[in-house]
């Protein structure tokens, strides 16, 4: 069928699936191309932290004449562009306020902002713009920091114009204090339209369902704006990071509590950086219809909170639990850190059940793993962080090699601590059934030999990182081997640099592998399947 035969609709999704240079190359094709790939260019042009004058230029030229008269005062100076081909404002569906800032400061060419007021005007002009020509916006992201902080513009912008803010589906606030000892500042000055902007979405918006609240000190002023976001919108998802003593306070407690508004909406829930010790956990007995659920890089579970949770027969289909103090330390004994491993195996125990499906942990024991395997029979994707000598002294990784349902499986070690030539043997020794694998450590030639010829899983997709590049053609001399007597892989996935080549002998392996049916690929393309 034709492309052209394609219901519209369709042909835009088609071509939502190309990357941003395909994209601008199809603006030329003709009319029609182009009216379809302008939308999808536009959808998120605040994308990355690269300034773009040219970007500010194009926004510029899309000023009406009151909105380019409000900036005559200001001194600043309206490109003469020639008038746009379209309305590019109404295509902008995100908006990351930091991004936007930063483009606004490269375009001024200024390295001191704060008191450059020209910077605060263009971000009210742009934003009343967008407004202005109708942009449906789907997700809002917002940074507030106590130093070099540049407001919102006035909540009035975002509603003057329809459907402005009133389709929001997405908002993520970042509050980090860049704490500056001879100086104090009022939050409530400093961004206090951001502060109105919070306080006015519960009455404006009914239709987000995908918020994330990080804040390095969670101070009283934000919390009835928080408290009212999760109460009147049907989140599905929510991502809660509150670091410092204020997470040992009463307010974090009252977030935490008005989840259950959310009992019946919330399907994700994610912990960061929180100390959980003075935080009573019942609430969660409350979320009826929670499936995944992630505490990264949290501490402070006690014994109360396995009593708590015991009460409540939790069915989550992903867990991920990653104990806060490990990933930037060396010495990885877990008693050095008063780490009560029976409550984390308690706790770990209370989120496990037959409709477990995915687990990411990085405490990793055998009275654990042992948990695992009686009360979670259908694992099929685990990810573990390996950061004690205890898997590699105890029959730990052949026990998670007989995981009968285990399909995709990550392996992530402290590589230059542990020996992870060790590891691959184990694995070539004992893994059967996983399909997808991703050795995520740096590998010696003569361990990744012995697992490639021991190896008894037939693996469909692989990633390898190798420990020495000039012995590339080795690596996958070995594959081509283990593919030889399998016949199973897919995918291979090498770590490699952007500017990577193949030497004339790694092409002919890789070319025996294509002939095997073997496609290889960096490294990259493949770790979303293992990303949880």
């Amino acid at each position: 069928m034709p492309l052209f035969s394609l219901p519209t609709e369709c042909f835009s999704n088609v071509l939502s699936f190309l990357d941003s240079q395909c994209l601008y190359n199809s603006l030329f094709v003709n009319k029609y191309w182009c009216s379809l790939s302008i939308p999808i260019l536009w959808k998120d042009p605040f994308e990355s932290i690269c300034m773009r004058p040219k970007l500010i230029n194009t926004l510029l030229s899309c000023l009406n004449e009151e909105e380019i008269s409000s900036l005559i005062p200001y001194a600043i100076n309206v490109p003469n562009n020639q008038s746009p081909l379209f309305e590019y404002g109404k295509y902008i569906r995100k908006i990351r306020q930091t991004f936007v800032e930063q483009d606004i400061i490269y375009w001024l060419s200024i390295r001191y902002y704060p008191q450059d007021n020209r910077v605060q005007k263009l971000i009210d002009v742009i934003y009343h713009m967008i407004m202005r020509q109708g942009s449906n916006l789907q997700e809002f992201n917002i940074k507030l920091y106590q130093i070099d902080y540049i407001d919102l513009p006035k909540f009035s912008i975002f509603t003057t114009f329809r459907p402005g803010i009133t389709n929001l589906r997405s908002l993520k606030m970042e509050k980090m204090e860049k704490m500056d000892v001879n100086l104090k500042y009022q939050d409530d000055l400093i961004c206090q339209n951001a502060i109105e902007f919070l306080t006015m979405v519960p009455k404006f918006c009914n239709k987000i369902i995908d918020c994330e609240i990080s804040v390095d000190n969670l101070n009283e002023i934000f919390i009835n704006p928080f408290l009212n976001i999760i109460r009147s919108q049907p989140l599905e998802r929510i991502l809660i990071y509150i670091s410092r003593l204020s997470n040992l306070g009463e307010n974090t407690q009252k977030i935490l509590n008005s989840l259950e508004f959310r009992s019946d909406t919330l399907r994700e829930l994610s912990f960061e950086h929180l100390n959980f010790q003075r935080i009573d956990l019942s609430f969660m007995t409350d979320l009826e219809f929670i499936e995944k659920i992630k505490f990264i890089h949290c501490k402070g579970f006690i014994s109360e909170h396995c009593e708590a949770l015991s009460k409540k027969k939790f069915q989550f289909k992903e867990l991920k639990f990653w104990h806060d103090g490990f990933y930037n330390i060396y010495d990885m004994r877990y008693d050095k850190y008063s780490i009560e491993l029976n409550i984390v195996k308690s706790i770990i125990g209370c989120f496990c059940g037959e409709s477990l499906l995915k687990l990411s942990l990085n405490v990793i024991t055998m009275d654990i793993i042992n948990g695992i395997k009686e009360y979670c029979p259908n694992i099929f994707f685990l990810h573990i962080l390996i950061v004690s000598p205890e898997p590699f002294r105890d029959p730990i990784i052949p026990l998670i090699c007989d995981l009968s349902s285990l399909k995709i499986l990550h392996i992530q070690t402290k590589s230059f601590i542990f020996d992870s030539g060790t590891l691959a043997k184990v694995l070539g020794d004992f893994l059967t059934s996983v399909e997808y694998l991703f050795f995520d450590f740096f590998i010696d030639l003569l361990s990744f030999q012995y697992f490639t010829k021991n190896c008894k899983a037939n693996l469909k997709k692989w990633i390898v990182i190798p420990n020495d590049n000039s012995l590339r053609k080795d690596y996958l001399s070995c594959v081509n081997n283990y593919q030889k007597v399998h016949n199973s892989l897919k995918v291979l996935g090498i770590n490699k640099l952007l500017t990577f080549g193949w030497t004339n002998e790694e092409i002919e392996i890789v070319d025996l592998l294509k002939n095997q049916g073997v496609e290889v690929v960096a490294s990259e393309e493949l770790k979303f399947l293992f990303d949880f």
